[in-house]
């Protein structure tokens, strides 16, 4: 074996087994490779146990991501470091060890793609039942928490982590405001009434529609439409026009097709962007998808669902490097980090009562 292994890894019993897991089913693998395997198992029952469950956990995940809802939208977690980021970011021995991280990791996160895919801790589910001649109601959710909320009229939403909403119905009008955070919105049909999501002071206007609004903490409003049709009043809306320029038209009314999202700044021009609805709203099943995704963005995504924060170090290298993936957001930060540490040149030293500071490993 390679003097460049990573010693803490070959020191785990999994680690070792989803090494060998991904060495026997590499192209490559030699006969030398086959027997050294089956003296590894050999030397203890134990070993064998964590092949065969390391084995099943990763045939559960090929099944899991080649049903139809999820083919071709994200990798497999083995194959998450696909080979030309690796490249960029290990040499030689590193991408095989990065390999078998991956599917170290699919493992330990495989009971969020099972069927207790939601952590009954953090997710509520609950009724409003105020009247509907008068019904305004406040709901929240905390850091980590989940709640899902059915409406007098029998519209559904479900509320992100940290987030807060105000709903107010009234014969007339079904009116919900999203003072911070995000909100999956299921509407009822009812063409007397239309349905209004208002967050920032931008309206978004629907009739039986689903979609998804999130409102950030620097005055970004993002609206993702799922299926049906939104209009979005109120929007400075960026227009290109022919090659000369663009142009900037305030207070516009934006209507946006399934599979777009929007997003817009405050006094700034807005923009309309082609999207995964499923890989943007799969949050609301507990987890996060990312395809090359810099970490720099990953770690702000993955810091909305935990207290205990990951902080980015000053060196730029930590920041840029891309990652692709699938991860919990019910599970603590530090199974994240044992990821990225597996299949990264990374390590995360505590700089705070609440943080943890990813550092280039040299």
């Amino acid at each position: 074996m390679s003097e460049n292994m990573d010693s803490e890894l070959l020191d785990d019993i999994d680690g070792m087994a989803a090494f060998w897991l991904v060495t026997l089913n590499a192209a490559d693998c030699t006969p030398e490779s086959r027997f050294a395997f089956d003296a590894w198992k050999r030397e203890s029952p134990a070993h064998e146990d964590a092949y065969l469950r390391v084995k099943r956990g990763n045939d559960y995940l090929d099944r899991f991501m080649a049903t139809p809802e999820f083919q071709d939208r994200i990798e497999l977690a083995r194959n998450r470091t696909r080979p030309s980021i690796a490249k960029r970011v290990f040499a030689g021995p590193y991408i095989g060890w990065a390999m078998a991280a991956s599917v170290l990791f699919a493992v330990m996160s495989i009971g969020f793609f099972g069927p207790s895919q939601t952590n009954v801790d953090q997710n509520s589910i609950l009724v409003a039942k105020t009247p509907i001649d008068r019904n305004v109601e406040v709901f929240e959710t905390k850091v980590g928490e989940r709640s899902t909320v059915t409406l007098a009229d029998g519209s559904v939403v479900t509320i992100n982590t940290n987030s807060k909403i105000e709903v107010n119905y009234s014969p007339e009008t079904r009116e919900i405001h999203l003072l911070w955070g995000q909100g999956y919105f299921e509407v009822a049909k009812d063409i007397n009434r239309p349905f209004v999501v208002v967050a920032q002071g931008k309206r978004v206007v629907a009739l039986g529609t689903v979609f998804d609004v999130r409102f950030d903490s620097n005055n970004e409003i993002q609206v993702t439409l799922v299926e049906g049709r939104v209009k979005i009043d109120d929007v400075a809306l960026d227009l290109k026009v022919a090659e000369s320029g663009v142009k900037l038209i305030a207070n516009a009314t934006v209507e946006l097709n399934p599979g777009e999202r929007l997003i817009a700044k405050t006094n700034a021009e807005s923009v309309v962007v082609k999207t995964d609805t499923i890989e943007e709203t799969s949050w609301r099943k507990g987890y996060l998808v990312f395809r090359e995704r810099t970490l720099g963005d990953v770690v702000i995504e993955m810091n909305r669902y935990s207290s205990q924060k990951l902080v980015i170090d000053s060196d730029t290298r930590v920041a840029a490097l891309l990652v692709s993936g699938v991860f919990n957001t019910g599970g603590p930060p530090s199974d994240f980090v044992d990821a990225l540490e597996a299949m990264h040149p990374l390590e995360a030293k505590r700089s705070g009562e609440n943080e943890l500071k990813l550092v280039w490993k040299n």
